[in-house]
Parts: C-alpha cells; sequence; structure tokens
C-alpha cells in the first residue's frame, strides 16, 4: 500500500489527471464556441424571417385590399371606366420569393 503512496506516482497520477482535464476542457470550449456562432446565425436569420414574415403580412393586406377594391369595381361597373390601379407595392425582402 505505501507504494502506491510514493511522491513520484501521485505526481505522475496528478500530470496525467491535469493533462485529462485540460483536453476535456479544451474540446468544451471549443464546442462552445461552434455553438455560440451557430446561436449568433441562428438569432440573425429568425430576425430576418420576421422581417420577412411582416413583410408578407403587410402585402397579403394589401392585395386584399386591392382585390375588395375590385370587386367592387365589378359590382358597380360603370362601362368606360378603368379597374382601379393597384396600390401594393412588392417589398424587396420578398421579391425572390416570389
Amino acid at each position: 500500500m505505501q507504494q502506491w503512496l510514493s511522491p513520484d506516482l501521485v505526481q505522475t497520477t496528478g500530470a496525467a489527471m491535469a493533462t485529462v482535464i485540460g483536453a476535456v476542457t479544451a474540446w468544451q470550449a471549443r464546442e462552445v464556441a461552434k455553438l455560440r456562432e451557430r446561436v449568433a446565425a441562428l438569432e440573425d436569420q429568425a430576425a430576418s424571417d420576421q422581417r420577412r414574415f411582416r413583410d408578407a403580412i403587410r402585402l397579403i393586406r394589401a392585395l386584399q385590399s386591392h382585390i375588395d377594391e375590385l370587386l367592387t369595381f365589378l359590382r358597380l361597373h360603370v362601362p368606360g371606366q378603368e379597374p382601379p390601379l393597384a396600390k401594393y407595392r412588392i417589398p424587396a425582402t420578398l421579391e425572390e420569393e416570389i
């Protein structure tokens, strides 16, 4: 039992454990850095998606309003009258999607 507690063996075991702990800590730090980058990218994407979603909602509302105008035009049509012009504009954030 006494030879298991020799100073050299304790020191060697401690150094080996410290090396393993250091390697695990370095690996964890790399993984945390990767995850932080991924979270930042996902947050940016979520903000972009939210802006596009709001633009899409505004466009849908404008299109619905224009449809209502066209329906009114068809119900109350007077010969020679032109249909109302569209008052909406497709947002730049949605042009690629459409």
